[in-house]
Parts: structure tokens; C-alpha cells; sequence
């Protein structure tokens, strides 16, 4: 019977033993695992200028972007915006956006002129018209009350765009290459 009560005893303690064992590791990758705040976390991980090619870019073109043609650009639907960090001192001094695109000829041979317009956290700024197929950069200042965030999300449009055909059935608009803010 005291030979029972023994074996239940040791049986217990390795019980406990093991249980602790295999308790304290899941403790410890349960401790670890802690949730990212997204603001501080992302805006580290983020830059101010994009390129359309770059893969680790890619989570910065927020809407209205197609995928990487040409291993150097991107289509956009009529309406797109892109999340860029604000560079140092842009909440001082202002910051001026920079977008290298291109209205393609097929565009501008369906549209005759197509326009930019963008705006940040509801602040227009002045678009731009293209009458002419052709490379282009548009360029705008930003002031730097709209700059007080780490990370800023640019809205763009655009009045025209080609609507989905049988063999594409995206909505294209320009194409872009590159978006990007520079402290002023």
C-alpha cells in the first residue's frame, strides 16, 4: 500500500513535471508574440519614394494599381493612391511630391487629354492636363500641416480612362513609374 502511495506520488510529481516543461515554452513564444501597432511599425518599414518595380514597394501602392510590366512600371485605374513616408523635417518645412508617369498613345488616342488631379487628407492640389501622349513628371508642393503624420496616403484621378475591353479587363489610365516625396 506505502509502495502505491509512492508510485502515485513520483507518477504526480513527473506529471507536473512534464506538464511544466512543455508549459514553459509555449509561456515563452506566447510572451514573445506581441501585436504590431501598425502605424509605428509600418511607417518604418516604409519609404518616401517608390519605384513600380521594386517588390518590397509594392504594399505602398494602396489602390488602382495593376502589376509590374516591363520590370519598370505600372498601369493605374482612373482613380489610385499610393502610401509614401514623410521625409525628415517635411513637418516643418513641407515636402514636394514627385510622380514620373506616361500617357500612353492609346489613351490619348481614345481620350484626347487626360487629367491629373491629387489630394492629401482632403487638400487639392493643382492637377495637371496632358494633351499629348509622352513621358512626364508631375510635381506639386505639399505644406507641411498636412505632413505631421509619419505616413501619408496621396490620392490621384484622373477624368478620363479606357475602359475594359474583351481581351483586358482592366480600367487603364496612365502609367507610372516612380512616386515619391523630398523635404523642401
Amino acid at each position: 500500500m506505502e509502495t502505491d502511495r509512492a508510485s502515485m506520488r513520483s507518477l504526480s510529481l513527473m506529471r507536473s513535471l512534464w506538464l511544466t516543461l512543455l508549459l514553459i515554452p509555449l509561456l515563452l513564444v506566447a510572451s514573445g508574440c506581441k501585436r504590431r501597432h501598425s502605424t509605428a511599425g509600418e511607417a518604418q518599414q516604409m519609404v518616401s519614394t517608390i519605384n513600380a518595380a521594386d517588390p518590397s514597394a509594392a504594399g505602398q501602392f494602396a489602390r488602382g494599381f495593376y502589376g509590374v510590366e516591363g520590370n519598370a512600371w505600372r498601369w493605374t485605374s482612373k482613380e489610385f493612391a499610393v502610401d509614401l513616408l514623410t521625409p525628415l523635417h517635411s513637418n516643418q518645412d513641407g515636402a514636394q511630391l514627385t510622380v514620373k508617369l506616361a500617357v500612353p498613345d492609346a489613351v490619348m488616342q481614345k481620350t484626347n487629354s487626360v487629367q491629373l488631379t491629387a489630394s492629401l487628407d482632403g487638400y487639392k492640389l493643382e492637377p495637371q492636363t496632358y494633351t499629348k501622349a509622352g513621358s512626364y513628371t508631375f510635381t506639386r508642393d505639399l505644406p507641411a500641416a498636412k505632413l505631421q503624420n509619419g505616413v501619408v496616403r496621396i490620392d490621384f484621378a484622373l477624368d478620363h480612362s479606357l475602359p475594359p475591353t474583351g481581351s483586358d479587363v482592366r480600367e487603364l489610365g496612365i502609367v507610372v513609374s516612380e512616386v515619391g516625396l523630398t523635404a523642401k
